[in-house]
């Protein structure tokens, strides 16, 4: 059964202030930060498999350098928590060109274009 796009939650439009914005939590302010940023690249990663080929690699440099001031172990530390539920969605994922592409694809072996540097 498809899903329908109203089925899926994007990133919800900020009517207010939540209250965990709220001075108590200040110490938690980079674990919001994160959790966040770990939204919007499943938010982005979503819109790159649908409308993309699996020839097409998802560019985790230029999403690193929008969400992650450049700090490559975030999307490092991120890759581990994502590839393992694409993987349970029945993906293959495969990094490369030096960590700043993934692979998303069906197919037993990865695309041509992908050439393995490990993760």
């Amino acid at each position: 059964m498809l899903m329908c796009i109203k089925d899926y939650n994007t990133h919800n439009k900020m009517n207010k202030f939540p209250l965990n914005l709220g001075v108590k939590n200040i110490n938690y302010f980079s674990e919001y930060h994160y959790n966040d940023i770990l939204l919007l690249f499943r938010e982005s990663i979503y819109k790159h498999m649908i409308s993309n080929k699996e020839n097409d690699y998802f560019d985790l440099d230029k999403f690193c350098k929008t969400f992650c001031k450049n700090r490559s172990a975030v999307i490092q530390d991120m890759l581990k928590t994502i590839i393992p539920e694409l993987e349970l969605l029945g993906w293959k994922c495969q990094t490369s060109f030096g960590e700043t592409g993934l692979f998303i694809y069906s197919t037993e072996d990865p695309p041509l274009s992908c050439h393995r540097d490990g993760f």
